[in-house]
Parts: C-alpha cells; structure tokens; sequence
C-alpha cells in the first residue's frame, strides 16, 4: 500500500511542493530498498577529495543562532541540518520517501509505527547511534518547548524496542503520515553528549554526511565527510566551504570571479552566467515552486473582522506585483498550493481579483469607511521588500495607512513577540504538507501568531495525516486550503523561482541541478559531484 503526498520543501513563506509516495506497510522493499538517494550518474569523473565552495546565509534571520533543532525557528536552518544531522527519512529524486538514518520501517496498524535504525551507525563524535539516541532524540523533539511539538504533538510515547527498533504510537491514526514528517527537522538526532555537555547550540554533532571542521560565526563554516556515512556515493566529495553571502548580484560576481562554486543568483545575472564558458546557470520552476506571502495576524482588532482581511486582499494587486517584481517566471499567490502540485483547486486561482472599489466597499460594510492605521514588520532589502511599498501604496488608496517596521527576524520579532499587526513572511514549506496548516493554523503551531483555532480546518488536516488514499488527500488539502482562503488568513503575494549559478567544476549526477526550493533551504548537495581536473 502506498500514500502519496505532495509537499512543498524549500522565502519567511516558501516551498519546494514535491509528490512523495510514503509505503505504508512493511515488506522486503523498504528493508532492501537503494540508500542513496541521488543516483550514481557521473560518479566516475567525481573528485572525491574535491571540496565545494558554496555560499549561504549564515547570519540571522536565515539561522536561528542556534544549532540545537529543538530551537530551530528559521526555516532556513535546515540546510546545514541535513548536511550535519541527516534526517531519519529521506526524499529521492524520484519524490518518493526511501531510508535515510532509518533502514526500514513498519506500520504496523495506523497509530503505530516502528522505525528500523541502520547498524553500524556513529555520530561524529564516535558515539553510537541507536534506537536509544533515537527515541531519545525524538522524545525532545516533540517536548512542549521544541519548536517541533505541534508537527509531533500526535506522538504519544516512543519506545526503544532494542537496539535498532524505535516504537512510535500515535494518539490517532498518522503512524504513515509520519514518515513525511521525519524527512525534515523533526527526523534530525543529535548526539547524546552534545546534549549533555551544553554545546548543542554551537557545536553541532549529529551522524549526517558533513561534520563540522570549522565554525566562523556570521563568517564561513566549512564541512567535512563523515567517514561512517552509511552511504560514500550520496555526496561524492571531501566537503563543503560555506561562505555567508546572500546578496544575489554578490553571489553572480563571485562565481564569474572564480571565487565560489554555488550559489543562489540574481535573475539578471543568469545570461551572464551562461555566457561564460567558466560558469552556468540554472532556474528551477516547476519543483521549487515557492513563494512570499504576508500573514495577517488576527491578535488585534480591525484584522479579527472578516471584511477588513478581505478588503485588505482584494486591494493588493499581487498579480501585478508578482510579473514585475518577482520576474515573467513568477506567479502570483491565491491559494496555499501552487498550480500544477497536489492540494491546488482551480477554484481558488483569481480568488480575490485587484478590485479597490469592492475593497472599500467591504471596509464601509465592516464600519471602517475611512480606513484605519495598521503597522507590519516587512523585511528590509530585496524584492520582498519593493512588494511591501506596493502594498503599502495599493492599500492607502483605499484608506488604510500601512507603517512598514524593517526588520529581518520575523519569526522572533514578529511571530513570538507580535510587534506588529501584520507581518511579511517567507515560509519554507514542509516535507509533509499537512505541517504547513499545523504550523501555521493549528492549535500549537509555533508560528500561528494569533492562536487562532478552527476545528474543522484540524479535523480534515488530521483526517489527510490517517489517510492512504490520494484522492482523498488531495481532497482533504484543498479543503484545508479553502477555508484559509475564504478566511482570508493571509495576504497571498508570490510564487518565485529558484535561480542558481554554478561553476564549470560543478556537475549534477543527473543532468541538473536539484533544490528544496529557494536560496534559504538550500540546493539539493545529493545532486551534485566535482569535476576531477
């Protein structure tokens, strides 16, 4: 039996949406199934002593400050994570869910679930990985002050059957739905003694591909394999140098200067980057569907009426904003999931059409006929920040005055401290969609800023986690997306492509470049080899 999700992987709002198809029931397949989750095209002529240099944000908001998963509250932290920690399943290239940390696994009824760990496994620090680090690893996981209790909070007990066996019971039926879960921060196990020992959150130690050789706060951090990996051919390299940049034309310059390896590029720098005979370009669209919405939080009133949230959207002009903005290859956002991708209803798209009059109309309705003052937290540079003067502009034209508040951690300044009525966000969708209702809407979510809390909308995002029928799933995300839209609980903006440079070093195994959605999440380092020279 098999269960098929589409996720979304991968600015805060993103997502990489991928179709995962999760077996449910035990067999010789999932124990005998390929560890490697990348193939071995061009394996032959990889430099396996090579070392990529690719940049990446390593400043606050794209790191938390913390390397400790449990206080894991950028989105974007995951890319490290996986390098270092690894996840207890893993996405292949095919979208389907394989062995990663876990060997194999059981479902063995739909609130039970037993993960296989592989043998021989360490983690850097030479410690034993087995189901006793897992349970344990799991148990802080989902604990009330993780970051991680509401995509766990079905957990109910995790037992360490034996040595290689971790026992999952759930408080309803989501024992299969887990397996998606686990492909991303919450299936990362750190050391016990890094735990122990306090250093967690500096000196991360888990039993992924890459240690941790070197570590320049806000500078570089360079990575270096982990020799009892169980899999040498998934990243066919000695290391990773990671340098922090993150302006995109930065990035394009240092590539044609021969500086950098990979990297995430401004979308005017791409035929330049193919022009030279020294670097390439790549953009992903159709599997790094991302995008930038601002949520509307509902802690303070006017947003606790329903007619402001909807003036509000219907006097954005995000399709505008998103082809002149974003870029000819952007979309703009009208729904939860984009076009193309599992959970998106056609219904949906147009839903609220740039109409400034119906928006005024809906403000008069709601006894705000001249307007009102709301302040929203946007993020200072960049495109995200010209769609923010755009709303800013769009919305004073039916009255309301938007004070824009710069500042880069939204999730902490905004999400936590609720400093602001609104804020801009970038969302890095889940490997189980399922967690970006929880995340964000559901009763712990840890980003749901207003606690808001809608029965219905749980029983059917619970309903998707206990189903093994696709058609039942994909019915049951756009019912979960439809009541966010019809709520207007967001202010929808863009779904953006991922555009990378690479050099002439840099090969794929399988003919491209693979990636978890955009900038922050990172490329997919399984797809990728050196040239040997």
């Amino acid at each position: 039996m098999t269960r098929i999700f589409s996720t979304k992987v991968g600015q805060g709002t993103v997502g990489v949406l991928l179709t995962l198809t999760i077996p449910l029931a035990a067999c010789s397949n999932a124990q005998t199934q390929a560890s490697s989750p990348s193939g071995s095209t061009g394996l032959a002529s990889a430099d396996r002593e090579g070392i990529l240099r690719a940049a990446a944000g390593l400043t606050t908001p794209s790191l938390s400050g913390s390397f400790d998963p449990v206080k894991s509250i950028s989105g974007c932290d995951i890319l490290l994570g996986r390098l270092i920690f690894g996840t207890l399943i893993t996405l292949a290239p095919d979208r389907t869910i394989k062995p990663g940390l876990v060997e194999s696994w059981d479902v063995v009824d739909e609130k039970t679930l037993d993960l296989h760990i592989r043998a021989n496994m360490k983690f850097h620090n030479g410690e034993v990985f087995d189901a006793k680090a897992v349970k344990a690893g799991i148990d802080r996981n989902r604990a009330k002050d993780s970051a991680y209790a509401g995509s766990l909070e079905a957990i109910v007990d995790a037992e360490a059957v034996d040595d290689k066996t971790v026992r999952i019971r759930t408080s309803r039926p989501a024992a299969g739905g887990l397996l998606a879960t686990f492909a991303g921060r919450e299936g990362m196990i750190p050391a016990p003694a890094s735990i122990a020992d306090g250093t967690l959150g500096t000196t991360p130690i888990g039993a992924g591909p890459f240690k941790v050789a070197e570590w320049r706060p806000g500078e570089s951090m360079k990575l270096r394999r982990h020799d009892a990996y169980f899999d040498p051919d998934q990243f066919p390299y000695a290391g990773i140098d990671f340098v922090h940049l993150t302006d995109v034309a930065a990035v394009r310059n240092a590539l044609l200067a021969d500086n950098l390896d990979l990297g995430f590029v401004d979308l005017e720098g791409i035929d330049a980057l193919k022009a030279n005979p020294r670097t390439g370009a790549q953009v992903n669209t159709s599997d790094s569907a991302y995008y930038v919405n601002l949520n509307t939080s509902l802690h303070d009133p006017p947003l606790d009426n329903l007619k402001v949230r909807q003036a509000l959207n219907y006097a954005f002009n995000r399709a505008e904003v998103a082809k002149t903005i974003f870029g000819p290859t952007a979309a703009p956002k009208w729904q939860i999931f984009p076009k193309g991708f599992p959970g998106h209803d056609p219904a949906l798209e147009n839903y609220y059409t740039f109409d400034p009059a119906k928006a005024k109309q809906l403000l008069a309705e709601a006894g705000y006929p001249n307007g009102f003052a709301m302040t929203m937290q946007a993020f200072p540079t960049g495109p995200s920040a010209r769609s923010a003067e755009v709303l800013k502009s769009n919305l004073a034209d039916i009255g309301v005055n938007l004070t824009i508040v710069p500042g880069p951690n939204m999730t902490q300044d905004y999400h936590i401290d609720k400093k602001t009525n609104a804020g801009q966000n970038w969302w890095i969708p889940r490997t189980d969609p399922t967690l970006t209702f929880l995340s964000l809407y559901g009763p712990v979510g840890v980003l749901n800023t207003s606690k808001y809390s809608n029965p219905a909308l749980n029983d059917i995002v619970y309903g998707v986690q206990g189903s093994t029928d696709q058609a039942e799933i994909n019915t049951g995300l756009q019912q979960a997306s439809k009541i966010i839209v019809e709520e207007a609980r967001e202010i929808g903006v863009a779904y953006t492509p991922s555009t990378w440079g690479y050099s002439a070093r840099v090969g794929f195994k399988d003919g491209a470049l693979r990636d978890y959605g955009n900038a922050c999440t990172g490329a997919d380092f399984s797809s990728i080899f050196i040239k040997k020279t």
